[in-house]
């Protein structure tokens, strides 16, 4: 009998070791999130919900700030999106959905910044933009794509301005443009294409001119 008692105490302690509360029971004060009439930084779950119920977010904290996996809905109750927070930051791979459940786009995040390879998603599922950030900054192959899946233009970002040779095409995937970019801006020889492929013109930029 005493066995089972402690048994008993023990699942007890463990299903409420973590605090569940509303998030109208959360107050931000100097960049923590406290429990109202509490002096400490709240350490529990975080649940907010929709007037029909429905879940509209829900999440860890830990010592005032959000820490851990994080989740929000549409008020259908579909997953918004989904990712992690480490210290009040978003942090490792998120993903965002439409409210039908189409995937909207996927990445990572580090320390509250995008880092790494991210994609976007048209309505129908196909692949809008690729590309890849650094800090916070496009950094490195980009891609955009129409929602007939030709490619649109391609080239490459450098701390987060556009650097090095570039393409750009018409939906029916004839090439339009192709030129070369420096800290941003146009830098050397531009040539433009007519409907049928040929050679329209030919320019060439130094110095923003």
């Amino acid at each position: 009998m005493n066995k089972l008692v402690l048994i008993v105490s023990v699942c007890l302690v463990l299903s409420c070791g973590t605090k569940e509360i509303s998030s109208e029971q959360l107050v931000e004060r100097g960049g923590l999130f406290y429990e109202v009439n509490s002096q400490i930084p709240f350490t529990g779950k975080v649940i907010e919900t929709y007037k029909n119920g429905q879940i509209r977010f829900k999440g860890p904290f830990k010592n005032g700030k959000e820490d851990g996996p994080w989740e929000s809905y549409y008020d259908n109750g579909q997953l918004g999106n989904k990712g992690s927070y480490k210290d009040g930051k978003k942090d490792g791979p998120w993903e965002t959905f439409q409210m039908n459940g189409q995937l909207e786009s996927k990445g990572s995040y580090k320390d509250g910044k995008e880092d790494g390879p991210w994609e976007s998603y048209y309505d129908n599922g196909r692949l809008m933009i690729k590309e890849s950030y650094k800090d916070g900054k496009k950094d490195g192959p980009w891609e955009f794509y129409y929602d007939n899946g030709q490619l649109g233009n391609k080239g490459s970002y450098k701390d987060g301005k556009r650097d090095g040779p570039w393409e750009f095409y018409n939906q029916n995937g004839q090439l339009e443009s192709k030129g070369s970019y420096k800290d941003g801006e146009q830098d050397g020889p531009w040539e433009s294409y007519q409907d049928n492929g040929k050679l329209k013109s030919i320019r060439s930029f130094k110095d923003r001119k």
